[in-house]
C-alpha cells in the first residue's frame, strides 16, 4: 500500500512538472529518463490496444548513434510515434536513447512541448541533430515532413520524401549508419481528397506555417477538416517495420555535397522503404481494421 503510495505521488509530480515547467525545444539534454521509465509502459498498453500496434525489426538496428528515417503518417497526430517509442525502451531500455525532430508548431504548444520534449523531442533542425549526435545518441527524423503527413489517402501506401536529402547529409556529416523504417496504418484514420499544395503557395502556408500543404480532408472532430490542423485519430491497426541499416560505404563528411552519392542514398533508402510498405500493404485486407 505504501509502495503504491508513493508511485501514485511520483507519477503526480511527473504530470505536474509537465505544465508548471517550461522547457527549451533547441537543448538536446531536457530528455528526462525518469518519465520515459514512467510512460512508456501506459503509452505502449494504448497503442497496442486502441492501435493494435505491431513492431517488427527491431534487433536489426545497431547500437548506438544511427539516423532513424521514417515516413510520416496521419497528419500531425502522433499516436504511433509516441507508441513506437515506447515499444523501444521496454525492449532496449533507456541506455539507447532516441531523440525526435519535431515541427515547430508542434512545439510551440505549452504543456504538450514541455511533454514532448522531456520524452526526447526536439526542435528539426542540423544543429540540434548534431548535437544529439555528439552525445551518442539515435536522431530519428520524417523527411516528408508535413508534404507526407498529409498525402492524399489514395497515396497512403507511399513514401513521399519530395526529393529531400538534408537526412543523408546529416548522416554523411556526423558518420552514423541510416536505419529507415515503415509506419502503415495511421494515413487510415482520416481520409484525405487533396493535399491543396497549390493553395499552400498561393496562402503563403510555407513562409506563415511551414506548411508545404493545405489539404480538404474528412475527419473527426470536423466532418470536412481543412488545412494542417489535428483530428481524432481512429483505431487504425498500425504496423512498424525496421529495415536493414543503410551503411556509408567510406564516404566521409566532405560528401556530403556530393550530388552522386546523395542520389544514390536517397534512392536506396526510399526503394526499401516503398518495397515494405507495399508488402505491409498487400497483407492488409481492410481500411482501418487492416
Amino acid at each position: 500500500m505504501v509502495r503504491q503510495r508513493l508511485l501514485k505521488s511520483e507519477t503526480l509530480d511527473i504530470l505536474l512538472s509537465v505544465f508548471l515547467q517550461e522547457m527549451d525545444p533547441d537543448g538536446v539534454d531536457n530528455i528526462d529518463v525518469r518519465m520515459l521509465e514512467k510512460f512508456s509502459p501506459l503509452l505502449d498498453t494504448l497503442a497496442r490496444v486502441y492501435l493494435r500496434q505491431e513492431v517488427e525489426g527491431m534487433d536489426s538496428v545497431p547500437s548506438g548513434k544511427a539516423l532513424l528515417v521514417g515516413n510520416h503518417n496521419a497528419g500531425i497526430t502522433f499516436i504511433e510515434p509516441m507508441g513506437l517509442g515506447a515499444r523501444w525502451y521496454l525492449e532496449r531500455g533507456t541506455g539507447d536513447l532516441i531523440q525526435w525532430l519535431v515541427h515547430d508548431a508542434m512545439l510551440a504548444m505549452p504543456g504538450l512541448r514541455t511533454f514532448l520534449v522531456r520524452t526526447g523531442c526536439v526542435r528539426a533542425s542540423h544543429k540540434t541533430a548534431d548535437e544529439v549526435f555528439e552525445r551518442g545518441r539515435k536522431v530519428a527524423v520524417f523527411p516528408g515532413g508535413n508534404l507526407e503527413a498529409f498525402r492524399p489517402y489514395s497515396q497512403r501506401y507511399r513514401v513521399v520524401f519530395g526529393g529531400r536529402k538534408g537526412f543523408i547529409r546529416l548522416a554523411i556529416r556526423n558518420q552514423v549508419p541510416i536505419v529507415p523504417f515503415v509506419i502503415v496504418g495511421g494515413h487510415e484514420s482520416f481520409y484525405i481528397l487533396h493535399d491543396g499544395r497549390e493553395l499552400a503557395k498561393l496562402l503563403h502556408l510555407k513562409q506563415l506555417l511551414r506548411s508545404d500543404t493545405c489539404p480538404v480532408f474528412f475527419g473527426l472532430p470536423w466532418g470536412v477538416g481543412f488545412g494542417p490542423i489535428f483530428h481524432v485519430h481512429l483505431p487504425t491497426k498500425s504496423q512498424v517495420r525496421f529495415l536493414d541499416p543503410i551503411e556509408l560505404n567510406g564516404l566521409t563528411p566532405d560528401d556530403q555535397d556530393n550530388e552522386e552519392a546523395l542520389n544514390e542514398i536517397y534512392d536506396k533508402v526510399t526503394s526499401s522503404m516503398q518495397q515494405a510498405m507495399q508488402d505491409i500493404a498487400s497483407q492488409r485486407r481492410f481500411p482501418i481494421l487492416g
